[in-house]
Formats: structure tokens, sequence, C-alpha cells
């Protein structure tokens, strides 16, 4: 059986047991209008090494954050995964 993550092509497999994300915690409409800025995620979900998402920018720590993030929360988190998607981008 191959893997799911034999075609993420920019990252070495996981070396521990990985849980599969619910797709509630990457929803942009999760969690109600208040509760600030909607999620990152452009369904493009990949691990780099240090668990960075190529995709959205965000380790894998604030993904699982991001449900019960509040507002400030969940802006800071999206200010700090596009500076490291812009990082990225100038390498």
């Amino acid at each position: 059986m191959t893997s799911r993550w034999a075609s993420c092509c920019c990252a070495s497999p996981p070396s521990r047991p990985v849980k599969p994300l619910s797709s509630k915690t990457s929803d942009p409409a999760s969690g109600p209008p208040s509760a600030g800025p909607a999620s990152p995620c452009v369904r493009q979900c990949c691990l780099d090494a240090q668990d960075i998402c190529l995709g959205c920018g965000r380790s894998l720590s604030e993904i699982l954050e991001w449900g019960p993030a509040d507002a400030a929360r969940r802006q800071a988190i999206c200010a700090v995964a596009q500076a490291r998607r812009q990082a990225r981008a100038a390498r």
C-alpha cells in the first residue's frame, strides 16, 4: 500500500505516526464569524521536515490549535504563516 505521503514530493515521510486532521480544523467556515480570520488552509497540505505545511505555512501545532483559538490568536497564526510563505518564496 502506498502512503498518502508519497504524493508529497518536498517532504520526507513522517518519523512518527500521523493522526489525520479533522476537516473541521482547517475548514474556512469553521467557528463562528466572530472567531476572527478564516483559515489560511489552501487544501495543499504537505508537511516539510520542520512540520510546516507547504500549502498554508502553518506549523502542525498551529493547525491543530486553530479550532479553539480566539480571534487574536488566529490573526497571529495567519501573520506568522504568511511570513513563512514569503520567506520560502524568496529562497
